[in-house]
């Protein structure tokens, strides 16, 4: 699983819908060139809904996926991690904001929330590797 914070967003005054900036697009193009590069691909990129966020999610879908993009509830910055970890799937990217994203990506590696695992910047991209364990039983004879 990827995780994503949106690309640098206008200003609120020069945008008030807080699209990208020309700055953040030219930075999540090139990271995500640089994925595309080394053979990453995702199914589809989920997005919180907000301008930034899925213009974000455009780029990479564009880059690593097929072009498809999806709103999905849950990801706004303050929204619950605990109840949005619940339903997340693997091979996906999801594209939000902070303090959702640092919060979420702690919770899924530490079972807290709180516990700063990582430091997101704009257009970063952490991944998340789900890892089971098995536990063997082995009787002597």
């Amino acid at each position: 699983m990827y995780f994503v914070q949106h690309g640098l967003a206008m200003a609120k005054e020069a945008d008030p819908k807080c699209s990208l900036s020309a700055e953040g697009r030219k930075e999540v193009e090139c990271v995500s060139a640089h994925l595309r590069k080394m053979g990453l691909t995702v199914r589809i990129v989920f997005h919180s809904g907000k301008a930034r966020a899925r213009d974000t999610a455009l780029i990479f879908a564009g880059q690593i996926g097929d072009g498809k993009i999806e709103e999905l509830f849950g990801m706004a910055p303050e929204d619950d991690v605990a109840e949005f970890a619940a339903g997340l799937k693997d091979d996906a990217m999801h594209v939000g904001h902070l303090p959702h994203m640092e919060k979420l990506v702690s919770y899924l590696v530490t079972g807290r929330e709180d516990s700063g695992v990582v430091k997101f910047v704009n257009g970063g991209v952490v991944c998340v590797e789900k890892v089971t364990t098995t536990l063997l039983l082995c009787q002597a004879c």
